[in-house]
């Protein structure tokens, strides 16, 4: 039998190649030296990086795509954002960097004033701690800019929702509501709703909200993997926890061939078909198909901005609360339980150091519980890792857990995080060589639409930890830097690591899939101040151009 199988793999035929890239400078991988070489690609792999004149002969007939001198590394990916949310984003009216409420609120006006009579106006983007006197703003300010017409803006984070007198009234929510588990209403002096819902509490709005189509959803998801392959994305980890119809719209769209870029998506175990869904098992991807199913998505806390991640201790900024527990710890251990002994990854978003160690102590309980667990059940994950207690630093290497990490996250938290948590706790906050030296792995992301899909934005806030405009001098808290080769790993190989993807993405090899990331600079000798600048050429994935820049072959 096995001199048969010989025979059958010596008579095959080689793929057959199908582009040629050459002339360009390659990083086969983070920790490797950039070297000139070509790359030939058939059959959606790569099969054979070096010498131009061997390649030349291996491709006699491939597609000649001359690179010109630039900058080919694997294809990047983003371990953690929301794919629908960020096509959705693109449609609404956008609040980020609104100066004050008054400013926020006049988007949202502009945007109402195109829409039909009787439509919920969608807005996202809104941070209150870059208002003057960092409060939160009030229903009335968007009463007075949308009159009666339903109004609901989202947060930065996704963790808070401003809405107007109208949205409040067709949700019930009076002086008389009580905070649901997990939720806070805002309120005034008075004892009436103000206007903003935190965490849980914007259930009570979100389930009278008009529902999107699947038309709706399928033109999302398309407009966000577009704009990610523009930015030179060859994959999403999607953290989004969908339910039954988005599932629905992206194995559409992947039956289509449709998907520019490759999604691994995760479902939510709030929906009534969870069980249905660890039952049916994961959908493996891979090669030609772009679309992965294989991770549950719980939450754990809320945010730090809005005050909803749950910490240890009260917040240094409003001392008695302590932020909020989203999802009751038992149940959260149970969601990690039944997932792993089904054979899924599990995600938890957990940002404050309660919410960490919470999400840590599930992950404990659910591998004491099921010890022999299926291949794809480890490697569960932290979302954001953000604030985490000194003793619970050692239990992410000790239970596998990896550290899913935004980087920017750190840069546009850095003007008031200190203030929320004090000088004590900041010590363990966006603490990336902290969790490295204590033997977790990480994964990099964006989080968008929270923060910009651009992944170079991240790569330059790992290195510098400086925001945009290049403050603080030497970074925040610079201790916690990556190095370039570290930072790149976030979005190469880790990435594929935390989607048990390492045997065949994250490197440039032969036998890998062919996503390649092309950039018209070099990002790893750029100046700092020039990183984020640097333009994509072009973006690969399986073997298929998905995008290349005007001035690209």
């Amino acid at each position: 039998m096995l001199l048969l199988l010989a025979i059958l793999l010596a008579s095959a035929e080689p793929p057959k190649a199908d582009l040629l890239f050459e002339g360009g400078v390659v990083y086969a991988a983070p920790d490797a030296a950039p070297r000139k070489a070509s790359i030939v690609v058939g059959d959606g792999k790569i099969l054979f990086v070096g010498d131009p004149a061997k390649a030349r002969r291996q491709a006699k007939d491939a597609r000649v795509v001359d690179l010109k001198g630039r900058f080919v590394f694997p294809g990047w990916a983003d371990a953690h954002m929301h794919l629908t949310e960020l096509g959705k984003s693109k449609e609404i009216a956008d609040l980020r960097g609104s100066a004050d409420a008054e400013e926020a609120a006049a988007r949202i006006a502009k945007t109402a004033a195109a829409l039909p009579p009787g439509v919920w106006v969608e807005a996202r983007g809104w941070d209150q701690n870059l208002w003057p006197g960092a409060e939160f703003p009030d229903a009335r300010a968007l009463d007075s800019a949308v009159g009666g017409r339903p109004a609901v803006a989202r947060r930065v984070d996704g963790h808070a929702m401003w809405v107007n007198q109208a949205a409040l009234k067709a949700a019930g929510i009076d002086a008389a509501t009580r905070d649901p588990d997990g939720g806070r209403i805002l309120r005034r002096s008075d004892g009436s709703p103000s206007g903003v819902l935190v965490d849980n509490a914007m259930a009570l709005v979100v389930r009278v909200l008009p529902p999107p189509t699947a038309a709706d959803l399928e033109r999302r998801l398309l407009s966000g993997a577009a704009s990610c392959a523009a930015l030179g994305l060859t994959e999403i980890q999607d953290a989004s926890g969908y339910g039954p119809e988005a599932i629905a719209a992206l194995e559409r769209l992947a039956s289509r061939g449709a998907l520019a870029i490759r999604v691994y998506a995760t479902v939510s175990p709030d929906h009534v078909n969870f069980p249905a869904s660890l039952e049916k098992g994961p959908r493996l991807g891979g090669g030609a198909d772009f679309l992965t199913i294989r991770a549950v998505k719980a939450y754990a806390d809320g945010a730090l901005g809005s005050r909803g991640a749950a910490l240890l201790a009260d917040y240094s900024d409003e001392p008695g609360k302590r932020g909020l527990l989203v999802t009751a710890p038992d149940r959260l251990a149970e969601i990690a339980r039944d997932a792993r002994r089904a054979g899924w990854q599990v995600w938890i978003h957990a940002i404050g150091d309660r919410g960490n160690r919470v999400a840590l102590d599930a992950f404990e309980a659910a591998a004491l519980a099921v010890a022999d667990a299926p291949e794809g059940a480890s490697r569960p994950r932290i979302e954001h890792a953000q604030v985490i207690a000194p003793e619970d630093f050692p239990r992410f290497a000790r239970y596998g857990v990896i550290a899913s990490v935004q980087p920017t996250h750190a840069t546009s938290d850095m003007p008031w995080a200190q203030a929320r948590i004090g000088p004590a706790r900041i010590a363990g906050a966006y603490a990336w060589r902290r969790l490295k030296v204590a033997g977790a792995r990480l994964a990099g992301g964006s989080d968008a639409p929270v923060e910009s899909e651009n992944p170079l934005r991240g790569f330059y806030a790992a290195v510098t930890r400086r925001d945009g405009s290049g403050q603080p001098p030497g970074g925040w808290r610079p201790a916690e830097k990556l190095s370039r080769a570290e930072a790149l790993a976030l979005f190469t190989s880790d990435a594929a690591f935390a989607a048990f993807e390492e045997t065949w993405r994250g490197r440039i090899a032969p036998g890998f899939a062919a996503d390649l990331t092309v950039f018209a600079q070099d990002p790893m000798t750029a100046a700092e101040e020039d990183i984020a600048a640097t333009p994509v050429a072009m973006t690969i994935v399986g073997g298929r151009i998905v995008y290349a820049a005007a001035a690209a072959p």
